[in-house]
């Protein structure tokens, strides 16, 4: 083998280890940018007795690059909406959406899907895969369809364990809470009719399950409450607010939590205009409420920040 050779055979081994030495480091750098990390996720399913579910994702992130986040859209569905900071989104662009840097960028996604729940004999069953990536808070509620219930007995009925069981006085909710989910995760439920299938009449019968159903929802309040001594006080985190609307929490609870919106404007100093884009903010984060109260509008501050 010649000189020359030996030379163009060095040059190869030194190119080939520069390589994979800097392919960890640039693969480290595509995933990060590809998987900005999820402030909030809120994600509300309402299943109908049709076996179609209605759902929807409120997303929060804050990012200071100008990245695409991958919605994540599950199979099958129809009847899509996209709004990304009040602006609604043509549903045809793709599946993904361009993050604004340096912004709180608001997300809500709408959906349908036909035939989501899986009919079992007598039992049905609601099966969520949840696959968004570096979310630090997520919120995830399902409704049942009216007169139908969970078997208590039965363990594999939710899966994983919710953190509330709750009821509206038509509807089952299950709710779950959850910090840094580990995902994918898969969430489950199982139900039944409460109606039995015997020839009376339906009216009848079913005015007789929604009694059965507010009992049980003050049997599920009485058995919570005693469970726990003191009722939870739902908080969230400050991590969640920006400094402006640290500020307008902070006066609405000094004020006993509620407070004229013209007021803001004299407490806070800021313009009508910015006092409205915060409150729209903390509206969407379903932290306040608005009534019309004549020219102007009262503000109730429905949630605590978590101190």
């Amino acid at each position: 083998m010649g000189i020359q050779q030996k030379k163009v055979i060095r040059s190869l081994l030194i190119a080939l280890m520069l390589f994979f030495l800097a392919l960890p480091f640039s693969f480290v750098f595509v995933v990060g940018e590809s998987e900005p990390e999820i402030t909030y996720i809120k994600l509300d399913v309402e299943i109908m007795e049709d076996h179609s579910s209605n759902e929807s994702i409120d997303i929060i992130i804050y990012t200071n690059d100008e990245i695409d986040f991958n919605l994540y859209l599950p199979q099958g569905y129809k009847n899509l909406e996209v709004i990304h900071n009040d602006e609604k989104l043509d549903s045809t662009v793709g599946q993904s959406i361009r993050l604004i840097p340096e912004e709180l960028n608001n997300i809500k996604i709408t959906y349908a899907i036909p035939d989501s729940v899986e009919v079992k004999k007598n039992d049905y069953v609601y099966i969520k895969e949840f696959v968004y990536p570096n979310v630090k808070n997520f919120l995830f509620r399902i409704k049942l369809p009216p007169a139908y219930g969970i078997n208590n007995e039965d363990i594999s009925s939710i899966i994983p364990e919710p953190t509330y069981l709750q009821s509206d006085g038509k509807r089952i909710i299950v709710l779950w809470e959850m910090k840094s989910p580990s995902t994918p995760m898969i969430f489950k439920i199982k139900y039944a009719s409460l109606i039995p299938n015997n020839g009376f009449n339906t009216t009848i019968l079913l005015s007789l399950v929604i009694i059965l159903i507010i009992f049980i929802s003050i049997g599920l309040f009485l058995f919570f409450r005693s469970s726990n001594n003191k009722e939870q006080e739902v908080k969230i985190p400050p991590s969640l607010l920006s400094e402006d609307e640290m500020v307008i929490c902070r006066i609405l609870k000094n004020e006993g939590g509620k407070i004229k919106q013209k007021k803001l404007s004299s407490l806070t100093g800021f313009s009508k205009a910015k006092i409205t884009k915060i409150l729209s903010n903390l509206e969407k984060k379903e932290l306040i409420e608005r009534q019309s109260f004549g020219r102007t509008f009262i503000i109730t501050l429905k949630k605590n920040i978590d101190h």
